[in-house]
């Protein structure tokens, strides 16, 4: 219980608080040229959904107990890959909200391959923390896409 805790309250604090910090209660009507608004509701609820997901991919990777070698190296890299897609997922709004459209499609691609060398990594701890993350990565493919079409259109 004490580990699920740790996982998720820092996940979800720390992401919070800088995601929130970006200017993400303004919603997306200062930004220029977006393909369609998106409802304010849906933007103030992404955040906390995606550091959800993240949090509880890492509780469910970390409650696998790792005996050899071999784990513990996939277990070493999984929290590089796992903490940098935490930093790229954090420091993204700040270019949504910041109207910087290219800057924010390349912090999402590199948010999405990160995710799918987490994914990969946490399934070979977790069958169960792997489908989390999986949600995860839909959802970060999604966003890429729709800033994607906002950088380039």
């Amino acid at each position: 219980m004490a580990l699920f805790l740790v996982c998720m309250l820092s996940t979800l604090g720390i992401g919070l608080t800088v995601a929130y910090c970006s200017g993400i209660f303004q919603g997306v009507a200062n930004t220029s040229r977006l393909p369609f608004i998106i409802p304010r509701w849906l933007v103030i609820a992404t955040p906390p959904v995606l550091f959800a997901h993240l949090g509880l991919g890492l509780f469910l990777a970390l409650r696998e107990n790792v005996y050899t070698d071999g784990g513990r190296m996939v277990r070493g890299w999984m929290w590089a890959m796992w903490i940098a897609l935490f930093a790229v997922t954090a420091a993204t709004p700040y270019f949504i909200y910041y109207n910087m459209p290219m800057a924010a499609y390349i912090m999402s691609a590199i948010g999405t391959a990160l995710a799918i060398g987490t994914a990969m990594l946490i399934y070979r701890q977790s069958i169960w923390g792997g489908i989390v993350m999986t949600v995860f990565l839909a959802v970060v493919a999604l966003i890429m896409v729709y800033l994607g079409y906002w950088a380039f259109a």
